[in-house]
């Protein structure tokens, strides 16, 4: 069964309204409720640039927020260089899926959210290399603490991530 919470919506610098034409209660799974804490924590993690093997791309660089959530680029393009099969997909309203990719391949944001790193042509790196390069940095051990209550885990990687993505929302199109 999924929570419902009030929108957080934390996709921009600042926290906004909830936009209009949509519900004002964002789906979260039970293991992983959204609080305000655990999103801004995935938002710093989604443009950390450790998350990629070579350290020279974010979830950002191709869910580019000035962008809509997506790049320019008619084939994704990961660490060196090197081009996916698909297009950067947009990322907002997420929260109400039910599926995730092109090809439906996730079943939650909690599984989606790391198959781009795992992915060889998109980040390539392994969830202990990417825990241990965030474990690096006393900031990341302070906040995971703060916000889970343990030390900084891909379980809880996964959830933090998830949880900014679920803030991504838009409503209020002129369409």
């Amino acid at each position: 069964m999924n929570a419902m919470v009030p929108v957080l919506l934390m996709a921009a610098a600042t926290t906004l309204t909830v936009p209009l034409g949509l519900d004002a209660l964002v789906p979260s799974p039970d293991d992983n409720p959204l609080t305000r804490e655990k999103a801004a924590l995935g938002r710093k993690l989604f443009f950390d640039k450790r998350l990629s093997l070579d350290r020279s791309i974010s979830c950002a660089t191709c869910h580019d927020p000035a962008r809509a959530f997506t790049d320019a680029q008619p084939l994704a393009v990961g660490v060196r260089g090197q081009h996916g099969s698909r297009r950067t997909p947009a990322i907002f309203n997420r929260a109400w899926g039910k599926s995730f990719f092109w090809d439906g391949r996730a079943a939650s944001l909690e599984d989606q959210v790391v198959q781009p790193i795992l992915n060889k042509l998109e980040m390539d790196l392994s969830m202990v290399e990417a825990v241990r390069r965030l474990g690096e940095a006393p900031s990341y051990e302070a906040e995971f603490q703060a916000v889970f209550g343990r030390a900084l885990n891909d379980v809880d990687l996964r959830r933090a991530l998830a949880s900014y993505v679920r803030t991504i929302v838009a409503g209020d199109s002129a369409y």
